[in-house]
């Protein structure tokens, strides 16, 4: 297959700190090409790829221009008939807002993952990266100057994107063609606070006790899409005064490099790659993200309409699981306004979830009593977070967002066999009260939550 592991001289292993400074990724923040630095400190286990995102200074990336991609995006222009008057006024400010920030996000490094020519293990080689060695691949950077300032990292990071779906393609075939297709791409993605080897412990797990609970690799072998992205202000330790005010700090502008990502490159990934893939493997998507994940998935899930030349998705459209998400139960609610006290300040979101039916997918979400990080959420931002109580009792108590949705409730030891909400719900999400399951936010990777995983995938999309 034609996987690298790498030289042996240690002065190849390691991104050069020249091209971090140049692209402000220096320091803590160099967090998020780790895997670039020791690619086996931890390998995701199963074959697929790893998309590594980081943020620069617009300048330093070659995008000067305070303005969203207009040669790539559309920004919002349809409103289904039960939108309120500002509701596209609002989707169309959050959209600008989300590319308007000093910095803005590029791929600086796509990682691919399968198995070794002997043994059993997991080899990695690099796709792709903006620096110019690792300890997988050192190259001549091609976009370095003689400034020695990267140049259009930018373009190269769409260029990228073009690199792994000619690699998705020839891996979905390959492993057809040795007689184990994979049964589904899955497409994940974690959230607020993990950087990139938390992200890919968690995506192991997920995996790990997902295909447990579906019996074996016959019914659940997929090949893994994994995002990992800037999410983290501050060092590592949570338990000092400075990194917990800088955690809690960040938590607004994290929130809306989780929305661009969602329009960008998460919605490029979900809503061009992915169905190219689907229409000529005839191969189902399943995206899930968590928390601020959540956030990617679904903002992309809504986003498919302003990807500019994006094709028909002939296939049904992704299953999109989010678990605890850390979003507004508001996105759904057509005509919602913020009180008139903030109002002068912050624009509402448009509801730019309310239409459930032209994204041709599904929609399963998961919410928690025992989440406390969703409901502090609520006093911090004002957002009643759709994986916390807050969002439950808004939903809930509200009937133009009620009638959106249907509602379970998840026991522990899980449901019965012939459980399937498809049947039930026709086109609204699922809403599942995971209460008995998941015993706080993060709780996630428990067979109990790969149970519920692996029953929502066969009775959306078989077995």
């Amino acid at each position: 297959m034609g996987f690298l592991i790498g030289c042996s001289d240690p002065t190849d292993k390691h991104v050069p700190a020249s091209e971090e400074k140049a692209l402000h990724t220096s320091g803590v923040i160099s967090r998020y090409h780790a895997l670039l630095n020791e690619p086996h400190s931890m390998p995701l286990a199963h074959r697929g790829f790893i998309v590594g995102i980081e943020k620069a200074p617009r300048a330093l990336i070659g995008y000067a221009r305070n303005t969203p991609d207009s040669s790539r995006l559309n920004a919002p222009d349809r409103m289904p008939p039960e939108a309120g008057p500002k509701d596209l006024e609002n989707q169309v400010w959050t959209y600008n807002r989300a590319f308007t920030e000093p910095k803005l996000m590029f791929v600086s490094h796509i990682l691919q993952y399968g198995p070794e020519a002997r043994g059993n293990g997991m080899e990695v080689r690099q796709l792709h990266s903006t620096y110019s060695g690792s300890a997988l691949h050192p190259v001549t950077n091609p976009l370095e100057t003689e400034t020695n300032l990267p140049a259009n990292v930018y373009e190269h990071s769409w260029a990228a994107m073009e690199q792994l779906e000619r690699a998705i393609d020839q891996e979905v075939a390959l492993a057809k063609a040795e007689g184990h297709p994979f049964t589904h791409i899955l497409f994940l993605s974690m959230g607020w606070n993990n950087d990139q080897i938390e992200a890919l412990e968690r995506y192991n797990s997920i995996v790990q006790t997902t295909r447990n609970a579906a019996g074996g690799s016959e019914k659940f072998d997929p090949l893994v899409i994994g995002i990992t992205w800037p999410s983290v202000w501050g060092g590592t330790s949570v338990l000092d005064i400075a990194n917990r005010a800088l955690h809690i700090g960040s938590y607004g502008v994290k929130s809306v490099d989780a929305d661009e990502i969602g329009y960008s490159y998460a919605n490029y990934i979900m809503n061009s790659i992915l169905p190219k893939i689907e229409n000529k493997h005839h191969i189902g998507t399943v995206a899930i993200g968590h928390s601020m994940g959540a956030r990617i998935m679904t903002r992309a899930y809504y986003s498919g309409e302003l990807l500019k030349n994006a094709p028909q998705r002939m296939e049904k459209g992704p299953l999109v699981i989010g678990l605890q998400g850390a979003f507004s139960a508001n996105r759904f609610r057509p005509g919602y306004e913020l009180v008139p006290v903030v109002r002068w300040l912050f624009h509402g979101e448009g509801a730019p979830y309310q239409d459930h039916t032209y994204p041709n997918g599904d929609l399963v979400l998961t919410w928690s009593e025992k989440d406390r990080a969703n409901p502090v959420a609520r006093f911090a931002t004002g957002a009643r977070h759709v994986g916390g109580k807050t969002g439950e009792t808004t939903i809930k108590s509200t009937p133009a967002l009620s009638e959106k949705f249907v509602f379970f409730d998840w026991p522990k030891g899980g449901l019965t066999a012939d459980y399937c909400p498809k049947d039930q719900q026709g086109s609204k999400v699922a809403y599942i009260n995971a209460t008995q399951i998941i015993q706080s936010h993060g709780d996630i990777r428990n067979p109990d939550v790969g149970d519920l995983i692996w029953k929502t995938i066969a009775c959306y999309r078989g077995h």
